[in-house]
């Protein structure tokens, strides 16, 4: 099969490789749609080989990482054990895997996993494996596009999480620093989930037009204007909660300036190579706020959940994917998704 490794750092290539088989626990998948998530490019660029396979074991293998975390397909081989999947079932499964019954999966969230789960290593190919597919994976029905399934396994997750565990009620004011895929899917999931006044900080103007099409009512460039000054003027004293969606320190300070006395600060944001965030102690932007981070929540129910929401839901997601690809262009894919040209935010990756 072909599938998408990355050799060094900074560098893919496609590669044929064995097919993979299932072991206990485990299915086979066959892509029919994957793509490029910005924690890929972490991966890529940020951290060697060696590294990675020291942090997920088993999961490099000598060629070296094989790439991808978000993907649809069918099921094309069941391992033993597993009771929930039969081959040619649509499917998806969470881009962080747990155990499903260590402590963590069992009172926090799958993503948290300490009882041999990681990331979903593997997608960007024509087969990929799930381990622990009854606990991670989710059927998909006929009626939900690839497009939206794939967005279930990741960011759609990621984003609506940073509302939630940011605790926006209904009619509550929400700032989203970043409108990258992400903070999109944050934008989005403020609107879905009730909040009132929702406002976009970017500081490239095609993605705030994007998030206008996602439910902010008010977009900010923050390379013109200064974006806390603005949201402090807009809502008298700060948002009830501001997401940091991108990972630096600059947008993590601004979250944490624009949000009101008692707010929620939610950081979703991959801050990579940083080796430390910082904030001020003066008030503002530091007493009597509470500050949250969150991975992706995962797991099959979550999965489920979503999935719903994308099937009976008042709720379209497939504009995020600005360009088509075919999985022998994934160098290119990477190129255009790293330099941010041509208005990409999402790409449609097939076989």
């Amino acid at each position: 099969m072909k599938a998408c490794i990355k050799t060094e750092n900074g560098k893919v290539e496609m590669m044929d490789i064995p097919i993979p088989e299932p072991g206990s626990g485990e299915i086979v998948v066959k892509m029919s749609m994957c793509t490029v998530c910005g924690s890929d490019m972490h991966f890529l660029d940020e951290f060697a080989n060696e590294m990675l396979a020291f942090a997920f074991p088993g999961c490099v293998r000598p060629e070296g990482l094989p790439m991808g975390h978000e993907a649809v397909g069918t099921v094309h081989a069941v391992g033993e054990g597993v009771k929930k999947f039969a081959e040619g079932e649509r499917v998806i499964s969470s881009c962080l895997i747990g155990c499903g019954v260590c402590h963590e999966c069992v009172s926090v969230d799958h993503s948290q996993c300490s009882g041999g789960g990681r990331v979903l290593f593997g997608c960007q190919a024509e087969y990929y494996t799930i381990p622990f597919a009854d606990q991670n994976t989710t059927k998909v029905p006929d009626s939900v596009s690839d497009e939206h399934a794939i967005l279930a396994s990741d960011i759609m997750s990621t984003g609506f999480g940073a509302i939630e565990r940011g605790e926006a009620r209904l009619g509550s004011s929400v700032a989203i620093f970043a409108q990258g895929p992400v903070g999109l899917m944050a934008t989005a999931g403020a609107r879905a989930l009730g909040c009132g006044l929702i406002i976009g900080v970017d500081t490239m103007d095609d993605r705030l037009e994007v998030s206008k099409k996602f439910g902010a009512n008010v977009t900010i460039n923050a390379k013109d204007e200064d974006a806390v000054t603005k949201i402090m003027a807009l809502t008298g004293g700060g948002v009830d909660v501001a997401v940091e969606a991108v990972g630096t320190q600059a947008t993590f300070e601004a979250a944490t300036r624009a949000v009101r006395r008692g707010g929620v600060v939610s950081s979703v944001g991959v801050y990579g190579l940083t080796p430390q965030l910082s904030m001020p102690t003066m008030a503002p932007s530091f007493l009597h706020r509470k500050v949250v981070t969150t991975l992706c929540p995962s797991g099959a129910d979550r999965m489920e959940y979503l999935v719903r929401l994308l099937e009976y839901g008042d709720l379209n997601l497939e504009p995020l994917f600005t360009h088509k690809m075919k999985l022998d262009e994934m160098g290119k894919a990477y190129d255009l998704f790293r330099d941010k040209t041509d208005g990409v935010l999402k790409i449609a990756i097939t076989p």
